[in-house]
């Protein structure tokens, strides 16, 4: 085995991810060496991803890091990585929500948290954003509890509630709810000869809203309907957008979501009619750059989602249906996605919070040839 390196790791999936987990102290310091590393891991670049972990879908092909934590208030440090399935790359630049709710459960299991029944709340210090979020954790005899009756669209089982507070999470890589200070702008997309009204907010992750209608979209699109063209005229959105509050284009945010008002359509995994009555408005959102479609709705971008929903004056507030019991459904192409966001009187965001289950599928050991690392290169 002279010329393998042998890593320990966990793979769990979280909510509608599914990621490999590290303890930090295993991996290297060095940030060059410690992307070579991830690379080969996951078996990048290739469309198939076979000499690795990665699942070759934008769903999987994600790592998670958990170390001791940096700041005062947190009980762990995470740092999140979205590794490139063909293109030689690994993202630092944001946090996937859904693996978060696996980061808590990973942190009790792994000893780094202790565990107390029947809820442990893991401060979680995202290093990628810099801020602090919450998993409340439910336990018994000293564990994560694994199964229960929640269920989220997207994942065919059912599974114990493990609720995430992200409200501490406003500004997460601009500094600010409204990037710009304000509720809508113009925004001049000169590629496309386009001007659009749009809503930029960042809460847990930056996002763009716009009018699917504005950009030639129904807004009820399956993932197969995201033709190369639409995926190409949306990065052009967020490119747009990017430069519009200050990041750089290739940033891979703000992500861009086109907005519709309540639309029944059909879940394109089971068939069945997602009803628009349902529904606090329909989106859809696409990831990664070069973009592709979600399957789902990620779950830090339904956090921002929410909040925009609710926050007057919004592109998403305009079509937003409150459906009166405190929660906001978002509907996206597997279901829903039920969101609580409560603001203050000033507009500041006092709840942004959601539930997902989660749960351990292997530990052990990960083997990259020292070969396949080399191979790298500079990422």
């Amino acid at each position: 085995m002279s010329d393998q390196t042998a890593i320990k790791c966990v793979i769990m999936r979280g909510g509608t991810s599914k990621g490999v987990m590290f303890n930090e102290a295993d991996l290297p310091a060095n940030i060059a060496d410690r992307e070579r590393l991830l690379l080969a891991v996951m078996g990048t670049p290739d469309p198939r991803q076979i000499d690795g972990l990665g699942g070759a879908d934008p769903l999987t092909s994600k790592v998670c890091i958990i170390g001791s934590p940096s700041v005062a208030d947190a009980d762990i440090d995470y740092t999140y990585a979205m590794i490139g399935i063909e293109e030689t790359m690994v993202s630092w630049s944001t946090n996937c929500g859904n693996l978060s709710a696996a980061v808590g459960v990973y942190a009790i299991e792994e000893g780094l948290v202790e565990a107390r029944e029947p809820e442990t709340a893991v401060r979680i210090y995202n290093t990628n954003t810099r801020q602090i979020f919450r998993a409340i954790v439910p336990v018994r005899n000293g564990r994560p509890i694994v199964t229960g009756a929640y269920a989220i669209p997207g994942v065919p089982s059912f599974g114990a509630e493990i609720r995430l507070d992200f409200s501490r999470t406003t500004g997460s890589a601009t500094g600010k709810l409204l990037p710009t200070g304000n509720r809508r702008d113009r925004l001049e997309v000169k590629k496309l000869g386009l001007t659009l009204d749009v809503s930029i907010l960042d809460v847990a992750k930056p996002t763009v809203y716009f009018r699917a209608a504005d950009v030639g979209l129904t807004g009820i699109e399956s993932p197969e309907e995201f033709t190369p063209e639409i995926l190409g005229r949306l990065n052009e959105i967020r490119e747009a957008a990017a430069l519009f509050i200050g990041l750089d284009k290739d940033s891979r945010v703000p992500t861009p979501v086109t907005i519709a008002p309540p639309t029944t359509y059909t879940n394109f995994m089971t068939g069945k009619p997602v009803l628009a009555e349902t529904m606090s408005f329909a989106a859809r959102r696409v990831l990664g750059v070069p973009p592709k479609p979600h399957k789902a709705f990620a779950a830090t971008g339904a956090v921002c989602t929410a909040v925009a929903a609710i926050l007057k004056g919004t592109i998403v507030n305009e079509v937003y249906v409150d459906r009166g019991d405190g929660v906001i459904n978002i509907g996206h192409p597997t279901g829903l996605f039920p969101v609580k966001a409560k603001l203050a009187a000033d507009d500041s965001v006092e709840e942004a919070s959601y539930s997902r289950t989660a749960r351990r599928l292997m530990s052990g050991e990960v083997y990259v040839t020292n070969a396949s690392i080399a191979a790298r290169g500079e990422v």
